[in-house]
């Protein structure tokens, strides 16, 4: 049975154009608001929260948006090829001990092996085997550093304050922000907190305990409570780090100036 599933899932191209009877799921992805990822090394559960995603375990805060659509997009995609599963042994497919499994909302999809010819892997839906381009799972064995949002305060958090080594911005109005000794123009400041809302980490991975911080940043949040950051390095990489979440986010060494000091130049935050 696995050579004539594997004859099928060779012998047929996916077809070109919306086909409903070819689509592994009836899930629309605006309809999802809850997604789980289990693998051996983890659980990951988000949430819809509005227009954006966010994380809900092993730690809570926003996600990387553009990261959780390429795993529901996994709603849209169609095989011409599966199989009962009453017709063939799923423990033979890689199904009982599988890669990875999803859960969007309440439907749970279970990734097994890859087929021999074709890049191809076997999926299980309820009861039903389907042989899929092997496309989704690196998106989720990728792990959380994968799925967190790249910017360190995403715009959904109301900033009161930043507080740097050496400058405090303050909130004047709605984009306007001031340094309390003078020493920084409006436009400077603004760009200050423009990039710690809107630059992305070239990389997040695990917190390195073992690296001594070299200079605290406080966020003071509008809502109340604050937020804690802690730079371990400036070279060859701006390496900012939030203990609390047990991440560090990756910069290039010139960003230095934009996030942890007024910018010499525009060029300097590209």
């Amino acid at each position: 049975m696995i050579i004539v599933l594997t004859y099928i899932g060779n012998k047929y191209n996916v077809q070109t154009g919306y086909q409903q009877d070819n689509k592994i799921t009836s899930l629309k992805a605006a309809e999802i608001m809850s997604i789980s990822i289990q693998t051996a090394d983890a659980g990951i559960n988000l949430s819809r929260n509005g227009g954006s995603w966010q994380i809900d375990e092993p730690v809570l805060w926003y996600a990387n948006n553009i990261a959780v659509e390429r795993i529901i997009d996994i709603v849209n995609a169609q095989t011409d090829s599966k199989l009962p599963v009453s017709e063939i042994d799923p423990a033979t497919l890689g199904l009982q001990f599988p890669k990875a499994i999803l859960s969007l909302n309440n439907t749970q999809i279970t990734f097994g092996a890859t087929n021999n010819i074709g890049d191809r892997r076997y999926l299980q839906i309820d009861d039903t085997i389907y042989l899929l381009t092997d496309r989704y799972l690196p998106f989720m064995t990728q792990g959380i550093t994968g799925l967190l949002d790249r910017r360190l305060l995403p715009g959904a958090l109301a900033l009161k304050s930043l507080i740097l080594a050496d400058i405090e911005l303050e909130k004047q109005e709605e984009n306007v922000w001031a340094e309390d000794a003078g020493s920084l123009t409006a436009n400077q400041a603004a760009k200050i907190i423009n990039n710690w809302q809107t630059l992305e980490a070239e990389r997040i991975q695990r917190y390195q305990i073992d690296l001594t911080p070299k200079q605290k940043v406080t966020a003071i949040l509008e809502q109340g409570g604050e937020i804690e950051f802690h730079v371990l390095a400036i070279k060859p990489q701006l390496v900012i780090a939030r203990s609390d979440l047990g991440f560090q986010y990756h910069f290039k060494e010139k960003n230095y100036y934009g996030l942890l000091a007024a910018a010499k130049d525009e060029s300097t935050t590209d």
